[in-house]
């Protein structure tokens, strides 16, 4: 097991993340030797795993990402006219009275809705793109790792001619859907709960997404640093999104602090900008807002080392609205499911 060590200022985890001496875990690498120590052939999931430049260095890392910005900026016009068509629901969820779920009416939606425009629906089945970001997290059980894994290869079986072009949308998708699922429903619960008994045609929005489901990335320690331990990987856990960080700071580091921009940046800025823009013309109000996640949102430093699941996932978001003249119910909040 690696050694786990906190960056736990912004400017310590800036300085990390732009350095070319902590190359990003390479998650692949993991599953390769997972596989040789117990005859196990996980190359479906090496092969997703290796189109995702957040684990990747090198000349790798340049090609996929090259590969995948050729492909968002093809497809980002067609995701905002699919977004829209989600966006344009709102006032339905919003109507006087109405309780709804929102995961499940409006940010997964939103969420499928751009993966189809961008890489077709045959190709952007959400439990699969949900299912292989669980291959992240260390506590992952062999047999879930391994059932993620044979699904991936149903998946490359399918269409094997033109497994390396579906691959890359999966890598895209796989990428983007808990940092902008996750995001979106605590940014707007936040923005809910904040606000409750306002119009929503008076609340002061905010311009970015103002809270990440990504808290944390890791680094690894080269072996020449100070920081290195002698037949121990060493590494440095930074922080992306934190209560210690100023406003600013956390706006800064939205979408990564590292050295290249994180690709989905202007697709998730836009549809933001949407999506606040149609709530700013809805004449209701937010009587309660209820978040639940699948585990607490990490905090302390001893939570944020014993982290082993990169996301925050939230499972529900059940928000009440009410005629602008209401008055707020007590049922505001975050719950954990763990």
């Amino acid at each position: 097991m690696p050694r786990v060590l906190l960056a736990d200022s912004f400017a310590e985890s800036r300085q990390i993340l732009k350095s070319r001496d902590y190359p990003p875990t390479a998650m692949a690498d993991q599953y390769r030797f997972i596989g040789q120590q117990l005859g196990v052939d996980f190359s479906p999931a090496i092969r997703v795993l290796e189109m995702l430049p957040v684990f990747l260095s090198g000349p790798r890392h340049a090609a996929v990402r090259r590969a995948m910005a050729i492909g968002i900026a093809s497809a980002r016009e067609a995701q905002q006219h699919a977004a829209q068509q989600v966006i344009d629901r709102l006032p339905a969820l919003l109507a006087p009275g109405r309780q709804a779920e929102w995961m499940a009416e409006f940010v997964r939606p939103l969420w499928q809705a751009m993966a189809e425009a961008h890489g077709g629906a045959a190709d952007t089945d959400p439990g699969l793109v949900s299912d292989v970001t669980r291959l992240f997290d260390s506590r992952l059980r062999l047999r879930e790792r391994l059932e993620i894994n044979e699904r991936i290869r149903d998946f490359i079986d399918a269409a094997p001619d033109s497994a390396e072009q579906r691959l890359l949308a999966l890598g895209q998708n796989v990428l983007g859907v808990g940092p902008f699922t996750g995001s979106m429903a605590m940014s707007l619960h936040q923005l809910f709960s904040s606000n409750l008994n306002q119009p929503l045609t008076d609340i002061a929005y905010p311009a970015s997404l103002p809270v990440s489901a990504l808290p944390v990335t890791d680094r690894i320690v080269s072996p020449d640093s100070d920081a290195a331990a002698e037949d121990v990987v060493v590494v440095k856990r930074c922080l992306l999104h934190s209560k210690r960080f100023s406003a600013k700071e956390n706006d800064e580091a939205l979408y990564g602090l590292g050295e290249h921009a994180c690709l989905g940046r202007p697709i998730s800025a836009t549809v933001w900008s949407m999506v606040i823009a149609k709530l700013s013309q809805i004449g209701s109000a937010i009587q309660s807002s209820v978040l639940t996640l699948a585990a607490a949102a990490p905090e302390s430093d001893n939570d944020l080392l014993k982290l082993t699941d990169p996301f925050v996932r939230p499972l529900s978001l059940r928000v009440q609205t009410c005629p602008v003249d209401s008055q707020p119910q007590a049922a505001n909040g975050v719950t954990a499911a763990t």
